[in-house]
């Protein structure tokens, strides 16, 4: 019973403190802006983005290049285990690589994506 009480009273507290709030959202006027605002904004922005060189995380040089190198890195590693998977099979070398990886795109299924390809549409 007690806890009810007291529950109630919070309640009442919260709901008082709801009204005076809107109460005050009724009683204030339109805001209207500085006409100046949408110029300094925009210049705040501008030196902004000057003194965090570009703002992005990816406008930075480093950063890019250092995903170039990761990348080539690797596609070099990548490479180097193909290469390494079929030396037990046969001696590959970085041609015969290249050559096989582009008979891959020039199969049939490809042929609608290659344009130097022959497709034979049958129609059903």
């Amino acid at each position: 019973m007690k806890q009810e009480s007291v529950m109630k009273l919070k309640h009442e507290k919260i709901e008082e403190e709801v009204r005076s709030t809107l109460k005050l959202l009724n009683e204030m006027g339109p805001f209207e802006a500085h006409h100046l605002f949408r110029a300094k904004l925009m210049r705040r922005i501008e030196t902004d983005l000057k003194q965090n060189n570009g703002g992005a995380l990816l406008g930075r040089p480093d950063f890019r290049l250092a995903c170039m190198i990761m990348l080539l890195l690797f596609n070099l590693a990548s490479a180097f285990v193909s290469m390494q998977q079929e030396s037990s099979q046969s001696m590959t070398t970085a041609g015969q690589l290249a050559g096989t990886q582009s008979d891959y795109y020039s199969a049939q299924e490809f042929a609608y994506y290659d344009q130097t390809t022959s497709y034979d549409h049958k129609s059903p």
